[in-house]
């Protein structure tokens, strides 16, 4: 069976809808515009660029050393190169200006799980929903850390806590299928992973199989 984890990746939400060229353009007439640099460098990550986006977003950093969001997407890079200890460096920067960035926190958390550091990916998806009750991400990766510790009440509730929050969540289903399936709940397993199946989601098929004998 197959439980997942949902990786915070860079934001991609550009103030408006210029394309890379675009923005190179302006940026031409206007190189000391970090949030010229900075919309750059999410237009790279939408185009998975990573190295140049990396770039951008120091430029925008280096014009406007505030600009927190550019050092939080760099971590995001970093975590998708699987530079995790490069990624956990750049999210507690960020942290030191600013203790309450959420997406900081799940980069950390999730850098952590890559690494084997449960205890400490435990502590920062905890910091996450303090600060942010309904981070379905923080929810999802303290379900999978429970899990693995057996710890199954905990596993459930975190996951249908994100089910909560997010109905529509395949991933989500799925790993709520696992614990029940663990918890040798079987019907409910079956009804969160058909529901998972519904949404899109690939659960595994050794895991349905399961299910069924």
């Amino acid at each position: 069976m197959t439980v997942n984890s949902d990786n915070q990746i860079p934001k991609t939400d550009l103030l408006d809808g210029d394309t890379i060229e675009d923005i190179e353009r302006k940026l031409a007439q206007n190189p000391d515009s970090a949030n010229l640099h900075y919309n750059l460098g999410l237009a790279l990550v939408r185009s998975k660029d990573w190295d140049r986006a990396t770039a951008e977003f120091r430029s925008a950093m280096k014009l406007k050393p505030g600009m927190l969001e550019a050092r939080v997407n760099i971590a995001g890079i970093l975590l998708q190169k699987g530079d995790y200890d490069g990624c956990i460096e750049e999210s507690l920067k960020a942290l030191e200006f600013r203790p309450d960035l959420v997406e900081a926190c799940i980069n950390i958390g999730i850098a952590f799980s890559h690494k084997g550091g449960l205890d400490q990916a435990q502590k920062s998806f905890e910091k996450a929903l303090t600060i942010d009750p309904k981070s379905v991400v923080a929810l999802l990766n303290l379900g999978n850390i429970y899990l693995s510790w057996g710890n199954l009440e905990k596993a459930i509730e975190h996951n249908f806590r994100a089910i909560q929050l997010k109905p529509e969540f395949g991933m989500a289903h799925n790993n709520l299928a696992v614990s029940y399936f663990q918890n040798h709940e079987i019907e409910k397993a079956k009804i969160h992973a058909h529901k998972a199946i519904s949404l899109g989601y690939d659960v595994h098929p050794e895991f349905l199989k399961q299910l069924e004998n």
